[in-house]
């Protein structure tokens, strides 16, 4: 097995490195964020193909594991998350002794993941970003149902003016419900919105256009928003994506402020692996979940336990 660690300043471009020289089916071993300024340091691995013997091909195996290590090993492994998630969940469990299966699992991604409700002071700006189809809009609506169900006043603002009827889609879904909804055109625009709005409502929600975090102009544009008002953005990601690719994703969002993530569509995937590894890579903390388009079934909270609860009923 060839292993070689890489280091750039960020970890699309290590990634790029990683590929270029070991190709596409390189496994990632670990990603370590450096000092700031700094970058990252990716080590991979690839197989030689005398390694790829028949009794290789396969199941993972570690002769040295406790039965709850090989089990969530395999689990891992099924939900295609990257080695470097796999590393360091199994071997928290190494270090657990915790007898409940369940209690041990969710210990170890307590350690891993960060978890965490998003904060919701009165006049809390939130703005939600992602990639095309991820979900934002569906988010948005059921956060302003959700807020309006326990008394709380909504402001919505709608930065969507490039998709054809995206502001149109958010009324829809809407539409039955006491809020006016305001599109902000610019930057600047969006600031005043937002300050107005802090002054009468209790939740303030920002629908933003989807962003291509891989070309530098739609991660500058997103950035350039951001920092326009005093907001907190999130970053909305659907459950099924490629994890490397995932991973990425989250890194390229990280590098302009983004912390927070609320996962999509766990209901249409089978695999998880991506929301794992672009928690791990870009050190995100997940505060819920979504499981269906309806804007009544809400959100669910993701915390340790209930996400090792889905990682192990996903092996039944």
């Amino acid at each position: 097995m060839k292993v070689k660690t890489y280091q750039a300043s960020t970890q699309s471009e290590a990634m790029a490195q990683v590929r270029n020289e070991l190709g596409e089916n390189a496994i990632l071993v670990s990603v370590q964020r450096l000092a700031v300024g700094m970058g990252v340091r990716i080590t991979a691995a690839i197989e030689d193909d005398d390694d790829l013997t028949p009794d290789l091909v396969g199941d993972y195996y570690n002769e040295s594991y406790t039965p709850i290590q090989e089990k969530v090993d395999k689990i891992l492994r099924q939900q295609g998350a990257t080695e470097s998630v796999i590393e360091k969940v199994v071997s928290e469990l190494n270090r657990s002794n915790r007898s409940d299966e369940l209690v041990a699992f969710a210990s170890a991604m307590d350690a891993v993941f960060k978890f965490h409700a998003l904060p919701e002071t009165r006049g809390q700006a939130f703005m939600f970003v992602g990639p095309a189809g991820a979900g934002k809009t569906t988010i948005v609506a059921k956060l302003a149902n959700r807020g309006l169900m326990s008394g709380k006043k909504i402001g919505l603002i709608s930065a969507d003016v490039v998709r054809l009827g995206a502001a149109e889609q958010l009324v829809a879904y809407t539409n039955t419900l006491d809020i006016t909804l305001t599109k902000a055109r610019s930057p600047e625009n969006l600031h005043n919105h937002v300050e107005a709005m802090k002054k009468t409502c209790d939740l303030i929600l920002i629908d933003m256009p989807a962003c291509n975090p891989f070309l530098p102009e739609d991660i500058d544009y997103l950035s350039t928003y951001i920092k326009s008002a005093n907001v907190t953005p999130v970053l909305i990601l659907p459950a099924g994506i490629d994890p490397v690719e995932t991973a990425e994703t989250a890194e390229c969002f990280s590098e302009i402020g983004v912390s927070d993530l609320i996962a999509t569509k766990l209901d249409a995937a089978r695999r998880f692996g991506g929301i794992l590894s672009a928690m791990d890579a870009a050190r995100l903390t997940i505060s819920e979940a979504s499981t269906s388009y309806n804007i009544n079934k809400g959100l669910s909270v993701v915390n340790a336990v209930s996400l090792a609860r889905l990682l192990l009923s996903s092996q039944a």
